[in-house]
């Protein structure tokens, strides 16, 4: 999951663009800046310019026409997956409550640089039972988060905990959902037979209020979650579909 250190410029330029497409600076039909305009902004190359528009032109959230310019085409999916804004924000107001528990939790070394991995079942609790929803995986700079090793996350939010203590703000992620076939020691932490169908699976980054990677994720979720997914139409300029 761990990705090299070093991002390209283009990539964060991408990133910038997505976030202001994302936060509605930019809606379905506006013009994004042009690649000359992009130079100016970012204080770049042309060539980069032009590969991070690629980059959203990839993922089909711009569209370019030629001798017109670059559109967004298409506000992206909004969904209300568990976990990816934050499992125990995204439970205020119900009557469950959030439950963990650790399956492992310290430092590890990969190529060179100490991470701190957390691999946990999520799931709520009522007073009749708990009911275990998700074994998620996080992968995070320790370097950027000294201690956070020695949190016990069995009962605080990792988000909640970024926030207070680390003064660092989630603000989105960028996942893809996939589906795996769990192991057994898996489909048991997770109620699943053994036997069953595999399961779905997001995996991908959350970004700070700087729209700098905080964590890598991993989630796998139990076959009894169930996914809600929103979406939005938008014609294209000129009343292309």
């Amino acid at each position: 999951m761990v990705k090299s250190s070093f991002t390209p410029r283009y990539v964060h330029m991408s990133q910038q663009l997505r976030g202001l497409i994302l936060e509605g600076t930019y809606k379905p039909g506006d013009a994004i800046p042009s690649e000359a305009e992009l130079m100016s902004m970012f204080g770049t190359a042309r060539g980069t310019a032009r590969q991070a528009v690629d980059v959203l032109v990839s993922e089909g959230l711009v569209r370019r026409q030629h001798g017109k310019g670059t559109f967004v085409q298409l506000q992206p999916i909004r969904h209300s997956i568990l976990n990816m804004g934050g499992f125990t924000d995204s439970l205020r107001g119900r009557a469950e409550s959030p439950v963990a528990h650790v399956i492992e939790a310290g430092l590890t070394e990969i190529d060179g640089h100490q991470y701190f991995r957390m691999v946990r079942l999520r799931g709520t609790r009522t007073p009749e039972r708990t009911t275990y929803l998700s074994l998620d995986t996080s992968v995070m700079d320790a370097s950027r988060f000294p201690g956070i090793e020695d949190i016990d996350f069995e009962d605080r939010s990792l988000y909640q905990i970024l926030r207070e203590q680390y003064k660092t703000h989630p603000r989105r992620t960028q996942i893809t959902l996939s589906t795996e076939i769990p192991s057994p020691d898996v489909a048991e932490l997770l109620g699943e037979p053994s036997d069953g169908p595999a399961l779905i699976k997001t995996e991908g980054s959350a970004f700070d209020q700087n729209d700098v990677e905080i964590e890598q994720i991993k989630v796998l979720y139990a076959s009894r979650v169930e996914f809600n997914l929103t979406t939005a139409i938008a014609e294209f300029p000129g009343g292309e579909l």
